[in-house]
């Protein structure tokens, strides 16, 4: 029982070296290399794999000895190549000489040296075929002849074996053909999924760039045409001079708009920073509601500023303002009805932080999660444009920032920027 137990933890000692070994080879090395690159780490995996295979053995009846190096033989060859083969024959061959010169040995030279053979014509096959299953059978033939050749040279070596081994044999070496299957299954199930994946993430990206372009169009688009209305109606010549002044005000505000939106797409293509220099948060922050104070007024909404002065961040000011600008505008937005808008300056360690709250509608969580991606707002009028610039720019300045939101309670953002030295 003890004897069959321990064969049983070899068997399973076996299989793990080599499961270990292909699935580090596939998950992290093989997405990362070039081709010679492959096949060096195929041929050094499947080497190692014998030598581990051949130095853990386990023998079920006398004088009948059982390892699992055809498995990385053939799995390594199929997708190594010939170069990996020849080094994966060599490798078996050296470290059976290794363990010892008897006529095992000589049996091994003999059916490895036709399975080399066979494997050397099944490769090109094998990587030319695209189908899984026309892999698959490709690995089922060198598998069965590999368990073939060592049951002929069984029978030559002990032809009055008893039926123990033989049963011993079979049971054996077709649990390692149905591995070799196994195996092959897998790494191709793998590579399968992993050329979806990598489709799928160039596909998102298209439809980034299909939504953003659609989103862009669409918001020019109506300035344009309002534009060009007001243009057709300056012809007429018996128009007044007060319609005509009221024509060219509001042709200018939508041509401005326009600049607006494309200056918004062109912030979030390319958030670069040009002009950087020391911000001191408390006078950006005064400009910021200083500027966005009238339109607080006008919607009703009472601003409180609380801040810690003498802290200062590394930006550009203008987009800084930007950025500021965008959040608060949204927030007084946010409170139709009119209400509260709070911006408070703290300090922790060496981070400044600077926490935008509204008393408005708030968002919903499945709003929060789509909050800064493309095309997306909860205004009625809006490309989403606005918040996602001010994600790039926030990113671009190695700042932080994040959105807690209750509906019917309000929003918090919280931008989080690491301190510089006014020195």
């Amino acid at each position: 029982m003890n004897i069959l137990l321990e064969d049983i933890q070899i068997f399973l000692l076996n299989l793990s070296f080599v499961f270990l070994l292909y699935f580090l080879y596939h998950k992290f090395i093989e997405r990362n290399t070039q081709r010679i690159s492959n096949e060096i780490f195929v041929g050094l995996i499947s080497g190692l794999s014998i030598i581990l295979c051949m130095t853990f053995t386990l023998s079920p009846v006398s004088s009948f000895i059982f390892d699992m190096r055809q498995l990385p033989l053939i799995i390594g060859a199929l997708y190594g190549g010939r170069r990996v083969l020849i080094f994966l024959f060599i490798t078996l061959l050296s470290y059976r000489y290794f363990i010892g010169m008897d006529e095992g040995y000589y049996a091994s030279v003999i059916i490895y040296s036709i399975l080399t053979i066979i494997l050397c014509y099944l490769i090109p096959r094998f990587t030319k075929a695209i189908k899984i299953k026309h892999k698959v059978k490709l690995a089922a033939i060198a598998a069965s002849f590999g368990i073939v050749l060592i049951l002929i040279l069984i029978f030559l070596i002990s032809p009055n074996a008893s039926p123990i081994k033989l049963v011993s044999t079979v049971v054996l070496y077709g649990t390692q053909f149905f591995l070799i299957l196994f195996f092959v299954t897998l790494i191709e199930r793998a590579r399968m999924e992993r050329m979806i994946f990598e489709e799928l993430k160039k596909l998102e990206k298209l439809k980034i760039v299909s939504e953003i372009a659609a989103s862009i169009s669409h918001e020019v688009r109506n300035p344009l045409t309002v534009t060009r209305g007001f243009i057709q109606l300056l012809r007429e010549s018996n128009i007044p001079d007060d319609k005509k002044e009221m024509y060219i005000r509001l042709s200018l505000e939508e041509l401005d708009r326009a600049e607006e939106i494309i200056t918004d797409y062109l912030t979030f293509a390319k958030p670069s920073l040009e002009n950087v220099q020391m911000l001191e948060l408390h006078d950006e922050l005064q400009y910021v509601l200083k500027v966005v104070s009238p339109y607080a007024t006008m919607n009703s909404v009472n601003i409180h500023f609380k801040s810690a002065p003498n802290l200062f961040i590394a930006g550009e000011k203008q987009k800084f303002h930007q950025c500021l600008i965008n959040l608060a505008k949204n927030a007084i937005e946010a409170m139709p009805q009119g209400g509260d808008l709070t911006v408070n300056i703290e300090q922790e360690e060496d981070k400044a932080i600077i926490r935008i709250q509204d008393s408005g509608v708030g968002m919903t969580e499945e709003q929060l999660s789509r909050l800064g991606t493309p095309y997306y707002t909860t205004k009625e009028k809006g490309t989403g444009l606005g918040t996602m610039v001010v994600f790039s720019i926030i990113k671009v300045m190695q700042g932080e920032i994040s959105v807690n939101s209750k509906v019917g309670e309000g929003t918090c953002f919280t931008l989080v920027f690491p301190i510089v030295s006014n020195e």
